[in-house]
């Protein structure tokens, strides 16, 4: 018996077998982060200061502490000078009269034959003192001006002194600016009338104030010096229309 040889057939090796796939996870969401704020360009404000004690408002028309704006200054013909020695001296004089020696005496009038005159002086905007002086003695009176007065421009009337025989003086206090001044209206004057004498006086805020002096022989009036006027007429008074001082 024919014994059939066969060759050995080979048979390609099986291809290797893959890993089973994993099915495919979820991409993670990626994580958000909120955006930084943007610096700011604007330097930040400083600390505020501890708080510390602050001054008063002043009261409405006050110049400042007393004393702050004075003295009053004269000006032009009001300074005094070598002619003017004996009414110093008189006043000087006087019981309680403390006549400054800073330049600051406001002389108003002056007598040729220097025994007569008036001199003022303000140690600050809200005082004076006012030195009458006659044959050669002074009667001097300081008093603080009105709080208030019912005319506009007006600071002060009143008598600067009465004497028993002869005139009286009457002293004003005015806004400066408007000089001279004098006695207005229509007719006479009454008998034995004065002039008005004015000297200007000047603080150093540069604020002016006429000081105005008249002589009158008694109370009595006429139509043409009832009232003084300055020269443009935008000060006006009546001339004896007077402050009683420690008024309001």
């Amino acid at each position: 018996m024919a014994i059939l040889a066969t060759g050995a057939c080979t048979l390609p090796p099986a291809p290797a077998l893959s890993p089973p796939a994993v099915p495919a996870q979820p991409a993670a969401a990626p994580s958000w982060t909120p955006p930084a704020p943007a610096a700011s360009s604007s330097v930040p404000p400083p600390a505020a200061p501890s708080p510390s004690a602050s001054e008063p408002p002043r009261a409405s028309g006050s110049s400042g502490p007393s004393g702050s704006s004075g003295p009053a200054e004269p000006v032009g013909d009001a300074r005094v000078t070598a002619a003017d020695d004996r009414l110093l001296e008189a006043a000087r004089a006087d019981s309680g009269a403390r006549v400054p020696d800073d330049g600051s005496v406001i002389v108003i009038h002056r007598e040729p034959a220097g025994d007569a005159g008036e001199l003022a002086w303000l140690p600050d905007d809200r005082n004076y003192c006012l030195a009458v002086v006659r044959d050669a003695r002074a009667s001097t009176t300081c008093n603080p001006l009105p709080t208030s007065w019912a005319r506009i421009g007006i600071r002060l009337v009143t008598e600067g002194v009465r004497y028993h025989e002869g005139p009286t003086v009457y002293f004003a206090v005015v806004d400066g600016g408007h000089a001279p001044y004098g006695y207005t209206g229509p007719g006479p004057q009454s008998p034995g009338m004065g002039p008005v004498r004015d000297a200007t006086a000047a603080f150093a805020s540069g604020r002016t104030l006429s000081l105005l002096t008249y002589e009158r022989p008694g109370r009595q009036l006429s139509p043409g010096d009832r009232e003084i006027c300055s020269a443009d007429n935008a000060v006006c008074f009546p001339a004896l229309d007077v402050y009683v001082p420690g008024s309001p």
